[in-house]
């Protein structure tokens, strides 16, 4: 369809014109059916965000994918998570998982990456907005690109839905957070990677 058409290529053109990307990948990018991590998906992502940042731009991740991790890594890949604590457990598990894989298959890049994790409040709560733009803005001085989650260990925001059926968790697994992200830090263009994909310019 010539409509079709045409808002990709404009989707392209805002892409290639942003200097500053938010970038999220939602569990079902990052996690394969068993809760293991995808390394035939992230491994080309990782491959393309390191060609942004290798081109001037300055890249932040926003990643999904702990709690699916750590529920493997636990042998409860096949349970149903029912208590939120257990949930929790996992999300502490597969975080440390997370980072490994992405310091892993960044350092190929020579580049370097940190892990940030948020809740609401660190958007809500003047000193903790600030103290976390200024901290994000010199990691992307350092060239090093911040890796985002919901710190998952004390937020409950995101895990109380992950046992509900796809239609209420559409917009979750860390969306919200995504634009709050871009928002704070003034970015060109957010791309949802997920079940989903979505592209947002500034406007």
């Amino acid at each position: 369809m010539p409509e079709e058409h045409g808002l990709e290529a404009e989707r392209g053109r805002r892409l290639r014109a942003a200097r500053r990307i938010v970038i999220k990948l939602g569990t079902s990018t990052v996690t394969g059916p068993e809760g293991n991590l995808c390394t035939e998906r992230v491994e080309p992502l990782v491959r393309s965000i390191a060609g942004l940042v290798k081109t001037g731009r300055q890249v932040v991740l926003v990643s999904s994918g702990a709690v699916g991790l750590g529920r493997a890594w636990l042998g409860l890949h096949h349970s149903r998570l029912r208590d939120l604590v257990t949930k929790q457990a996992c999300a502490a598990v597969g975080q440390s998982l997370l980072m490994d894989a992405y310091k892993r298959l960044f350092s190929a890049w020579e580049i370097k990456v940190a892990q940030v994790l948020l809740t609401e409040e660190d958007f809500t709560i003047w000193r903790r907005y600030s103290n976390l733009q200024h901290t994000i803005e010199k990691l992307l001085q350092f060239g090093v690109i911040p890796i985002i989650n919901e710190n998952d260990t004390v937020s409950t925001a995101e895990l109380a839905p992950l046992n509900a059926g796809p239609r209420e968790v559409a917009f979750s697994d860390n969306d919200r957070l995504a634009a709050l992200v871009m928002s704070g830090l003034e970015a060109d263009a957010l791309v949802l990677l997920t079940n989903v994909d979505g592209f947002f310019g500034k406007r």
